[in-house]
């Protein structure tokens, strides 16, 4: 079973790429075992895993990741969107998922929260 570590819970926030509007998303949870992030999104409450997959120069590129289920268990994962993270974005991951075109779902470290 997968460890989540609930102490490194992380808000998520969608930003408006036209307006700039921020909107609470949902939490991101640290599982420590694999690496990766579990994101739970608020509306509608999805789940989706987030993943570093490479890095360059001093940016972490990561893959967002859905679970396919065949009779209710796990059968695979699906790519479903993309992100980054430098220094010149504070840290914070900005995703593109490809159902929210024109939003961008961003992780962001809790004390910088309020800063969005």
């Amino acid at each position: 079973m997968k460890t989540v570590n609930k102490q490194l819970k992380e808000n998520l926030a969608w930003i408006d790429t036209q307006t700039g509007e921020t909107f609470h998303a949902g939490v991101a949870f640290l599982v420590e075992e694999y690496n990766e992030y579990r994101l739970v999104l608020d509306a509608p409450r999805t789940i989706l895993y987030l993943k570093p997959v490479r890095s360059v120069d001093e940016t972490i590129f990561y893959s967002v990741y859905a679970v396919i289920e065949t009779s209710g268990k796990f059968s695979h994962r699906v790519e479903v969107g993309n992100g980054y993270s430098s220094y010149e974005t504070d840290h914070h991951i900005y995703m593109k998922l490809g159902r929210h075109l024109n939003q961008r779902l961003v992780l962001i470290p809790k004390e910088k929260y309020n800063h969005v």
